[in-house]
């Protein structure tokens, strides 16, 4: 994807543009098909709450990492916002796993769902390398195709039967637009670009996550 001179000033715009780009990675994957047709087996969903988990569980280091990278700056404020948003997701993904059954605990020898390492291998070489605008872009991308994904996926759920309410609700949680987190995003993209910071670079960055994205839901569908 090609930033042109006119869209320096509009990341905003940019924003909405790469995600449409990967918009497909989130809705047109076997899983969310599988979904549509009302073929969702009881493996696919215990699969999708702990690969969930285990992600949130992976990607609270390199948080902390991309933290003590921004000392007292506002990008500082905003990761720390960040990290509060995925430990509430990580409480509440928690529940859903205990009140389905999913055994979600991994040990050496016996389970690693390595798709979920994998995008936290990615979050991690983001966090250690990445300049503010490309965090806080990727951040925007994901979470967007994750409530596009989960506008999708809950009213589907909330017929699926035998399924605990807080899977549902974990999911419900995204079936809004989240505007506080990525209306935040958008404001440290804007204010990395008028500092100089590259958004084409940016761009360039975040589009290499879609193949660990895509490896996702992959692994949830079994």
């Amino acid at each position: 994807m090609i930033v042109s001179e006119a869209d320096q000033g509009k990341p905003g715009a940019v924003a909405d543009r790469l995600t449409e780009i990967m918009k497909h990675i989130a809705v047109d994957n076997s899983f969310v098909t599988k979904a549509r047709h009302g073929e969702l087996s009881d493996d696919n969903l215990h699969a999708i709450v702990r690969l969930e988990n285990a992600t949130l569980d992976n990607v609270m280091v390199p948080l902390a990492q991309a933290i003590a990278r921004f000392p007292n700056t506002p990008v500082m404020d905003y990761l720390l916002d960040l990290t509060q948003m995925v430990r509430d997701d990580k409480k509440g993904i928690s529940a859903a796993g205990v009140a389905y059954g999913t055994q979600l605990d991994e040990h050496p020898g016996h389970r690693l769902d390595s798709a979920a390492y994998t995008y936290a291998g990615f979050i991690n070489w983001l966090c250690l390398n990445a300049n503010s605008t490309a965090i806080a872009l990727a951040v925007y991308v994901d979470v967007t195709l994750w409530h596009y994904a989960s506008a999708l996926l809950t009213p589907i759920l909330e017929k699926h039967p035998g399924l605990p309410k807080e899977v549902v609700d974990y999911f419900a949680a995204y079936q809004e637009r989240p505007n506080e987190v990525l209306d935040k995003s958008l404001a440290v993209v804007a204010n990395g670009v008028a500092n100089g910071e590259s958004l084409q670079e940016a761009v360039d960055t975040v589009m290499l996550i879609d193949e660990h994205l895509a490896a996702f839901w992959r692994a949830a569908d079994l």
